[in-house]
């Protein structure tokens, strides 16, 4: 099992020379991974990669300078740039527009979102109803980027996971370098469900070629090691559970390597955080609160107390306190 988990640890390559330089990369988080969350993350050297939150593609190709902004918060890393959108047209040629920008190895069309704002749009998982349409958008993404890779994020079905089989071979059939698989339907939302590790192995079953990433409910270690043991995908994307322990990636990594993660004191990565978020005029709390939420439990004592008094200082003050 020791060697099998070093796979996870080598890159994938993609068109063009590039290559996905992990099997572990971070989910993305809309609203989470802010200039300052990235600054952080990349501070304390928690990952070798990024996929970023959805760039929402509507009306029109956005130009270079505005994909370039919407990039910086993750440079210097590797970037896999996630795309959102209903226009086939606009959707390939931002996709071809992305591969040709320094630092960008591929692009990765979200076929999962399950916010109600989207749905109602027809975007994200809303392309579950057509898995045909997913199929020849990413046949039309792949005819825009010769020299970069071309992914899909998808969840197991709409309505039911009953859909997985069909989704999965229209998605196989345009050839993406990678597939990642939320287990949930796009109805289920985030509710706990119990055979999720085995929508992963049914997919896997279905894929036995396609490089597969598991997504959903990945807080630990323990976990991460579960799914793949019991499916067999080829790599793992945490998302929230970035926020439980920052650290996450870095300690499934170690354990690919026969290692033992060592004890860490997550204060740390919050002070840093406060910091950062503090030299922006606009002093916003919430995503302070929402990881320390996370790291600490809503209803613990010291979530409580940084609550109370959310101002930078006190809230470096009482973080502090943990460190000692």
């Amino acid at each position: 099992m020791k060697n099998d988990l070093k796979r996870l640890l080598q890159p994938i390559a993609l068109p063009g020379g590039k290559a996905l330089p992990s099997r572990i990369l971070p989910g993305p988080m809309d609203g989470i991974m802010t200039p300052e969350f990235c600054l952080a993350m990349m501070e304390f050297d928690l990952l070798p990669g990024w996929i970023t939150p959805f760039i929402r593609i509507s009306h029109n190709t956005p130009r270079v300078n505005k994909l370039l902004l919407r990039l910086e918060p993750y440079r210097p890393l590797p970037i896999v740039a996630q795309i959102m959108g209903i226009n086939r047209e606009h959707l390939a040629k931002t996709a071809g527009i992305l591969t040709t920008l320094d630092g960008v190895l591929g692009v990765e069309l979200n076929c999962a979102c399950p916010s109600p704002t989207v749905l109602r749009s027809g975007s994200g998982s809303a392309h579950l109803h057509n898995p045909e349409w997913i199929r020849d958008t990413l046949l039309a993404m792949r005819d825009a980027c010769p020299s970069g890779g071309i992914g899909v994020k998808i969840r197991s079905g709409f309505e039911s996971p009953d859909e997985l089989p069909h989704i999965l071979d229209a998605v196989r059939s345009a050839c993406p370098n990678w597939i990642v698989l939320h287990y949930r339907t796009a109805k289920e939302m985030y509710r706990t469900i119990p055979d999720g590790h085995n929508r992963f192995k049914i997919a896997r079953q279905l894929l036995p070629e396609s490089i597969l990433f598991a997504s959903g409910d990945i807080f630990t270690c323990e976990q991460a090691l579960s799914v793949i043991r019991d499916s067999t995908v080829d790599g793992v994307t945490p998302a929230r559970g970035l926020l439980h322990n920052p650290w996450l990636i870095r300690d499934i990594e170690a354990v690919c390597r026969g290692e033992t993660p060592p004890e860490r004191n997550t204060a740390s990565f919050l002070v840093r955080l406060i910091k950062l978020v503090a030299e922006n005029p606009k002093w916003r709390p919430g995503l302070i609160l929402e990881i320390a939420k996370n790291i600490w439990g809503g209803n613990s004592e010291r979530f409580k107390s940084l609550a109370s008094d959310p101002r930078p200082s006190a809230m470096l003050a009482k973080i502090r306190d943990c460190l000692t």
